[in-house]
């Protein structure tokens, strides 16, 4: 299972991103894995990806699949700031999209703090992998990925996913598109296909829920 490294670097903010109309939903495993469109500009999606290169990218790799690790092979920087995920989880249109989990009771509330900026170039993939849970604390845990791409790519880099061992879906990474799928149990495993031209650059959160008060 893959897990992500990195820790925070630089004091600069993330430029704002402003909401749009409500996001159009088209599902592609039903809501296992689903997309919206048009969730950031052109122009919203340069400052961010100028944001990250001021902080520094820094290489990740992984052992590889013989070690129990999924493959990976990209450039990264993180951060954790509340602010901006709270900002990003209306501006973006994820409060519109999910609500209270009816066997658990369990409320959608935000988005992961620790946000996360990938660069994939040419050659550079993230192998087969599922995205586990994590607690936050206080009841509240992730339930699902959140990618937002930020740059098209002419040629490869989608984010495929298989079901039994079965492709169901694909997505490729279109300016403006959010895609997300559930955490484990209930991911897919999938994989980020080798980008062939072209630079991949994502954000990437997690939709968090907070559990009922006992």
């Amino acid at each position: 299972m893959a897990r992500d490294k990195g820790k925070p670097q630089g004091s600069a903010r993330m430029p704002t991103v402003y909401p749009k109309q409500r996001p159009q939903i088209q599902e592609l495993s039903g809501r296992d894995v689903f997309t919206l469109s048009g969730v950031v500009s052109e122009k919203e999606a340069r400052g961010i990806i100028d944001f990250a290169l001021s902080l520094g990218l820094q290489h990740q790799s992984s052992r590889g699949p013989k070690y129990g690790e999924a493959f990976r092979d990209n450039d990264r920087v993180s951060i954790e700031d509340e602010a901006v995920a709270q900002q990003l989880y209306t501006s973006l249109g994820i409060d519109q999209v999910f609500g209270p989990d009816p066997a658990s009771g369990a409320v959608p509330v935000g988005l992961n703090p620790n946000l996360r900026f990938y660069r994939y170039r040419p050659g550079q993939r993230f192998g087969r992998h599922i995205d586990e849970s994590v607690e936050l604390g206080a009841g509240r845990f992730t339930a699902h990925t959140l990618l937002v791409y930020l740059s098209s790519v002419p040629r490869g880099g989608e984010t495929i996913f298989y079901k039994r061992g079965r492709r169901v879906a694909a997505v490729a990474p279109q300016l403006g598109t959010a895609l997300l799928h559930r955490h484990w149990p209930d991911c897919l495993e999938h994989e980020g296909a080798a980008v062939l031209e072209g630079d991949k650059w994502i954000l990437r959160s997690d939709v968090v829920y907070q559990r009922p008060r006992s």
